[in-house]
């Protein structure tokens, strides 16, 4: 993430390394918010989601300002999701196809929320598989494929080189491969409880935007 930010409010994504190590840490929160999900045995995860949405809400003009755009921050399109991944069992499995369906069919256009909606619906799919729903598998792919490919219609417009072609390709394969390789690391790693302290991310995601954006203001620009 720290990665991505970097290659963002310093250089404008001119590093493409960069760029695809960055674009593969969204599933990796989607995965985190799916387990908050399913540490809830019953009822609605109350607490968790006001405090989500406070992060949003908080973060969104220091998004803007260190990033420039307008558009929602990431931690909007992790609050619905985990919002959405709270109320999976309470619809049928055709119903949560069909909505992933519509989620990746919107990734054709660019929607001001970071991830799109196929970013709101991935957790609720981690979710589903977590429980063993094999059916959601393919969904789940289509899902991590298409979280970095918003605006793909625009794209095909402007984009005809293979250079861009082979660019585009493995940014949106890098939301498959290296959360997958990252999760199957850690399954081998001693489970000694928390790393950090309880609300440490919570502090860290807007402080170190504003961070880099006055280090850019400083001695970039």
């Amino acid at each position: 993430m720290v990665i991505d930010h970097i290659n963002l409010i310093w250089f404008d994504h001119e590093f493409f390394p960069m760029l695809l190590i960055g674009r593969a840490t969204f599933p990796l929160f989607c995965y985190a918010v799916a387990a908050a999900m399913l540490r809830v045995k019953a009822g609605f995860p109350r607490r968790y989601m006001v405090r989500m949405l406070f992060l949003a809400i908080v973060t969104q003009p220091l998004y803007q300002f260190a990033a420039n755009d307008v558009a929602g921050n990431v931690i909007f399109t992790l609050a619905v999701g985990g919002l959405l991944a709270a109320f999976t069992s309470r619809l049928k499995l055709w119903q949560m196809y069909i909505l992933y369906t519509g989620a990746i069919i919107s990734m054709l256009w660019l929607i001001p929320l970071e991830f799109g909606l196929a970013g709101v619906m991935l957790p609720s799919a981690i979710v589903l598989a977590q429980r063993g729903h094999k059916g959601v598998y393919p969904f789940l792919l289509l899902l991590m494929l298409s979280i970095n490919a918003g605006g793909i219609l625009d794209w095909l417009e402007n984009s005809v080189s293979s250079v861009n072609w082979l660019s585009y390709v493995l940014v949106c394969l890098s939301g498959i491969f290296l959360p997958l390789m990252v999760l199957d690391i850690a399954r081998h790693l001693p489970q000694t409880g928390r790393l950090l302290p309880k609300y440490a991310l919570h502090v860290f995601y807007p402080a170190h935007l504003v961070i880099l954006k006055i280090i850019a203001m400083a001695f970039f620009k």
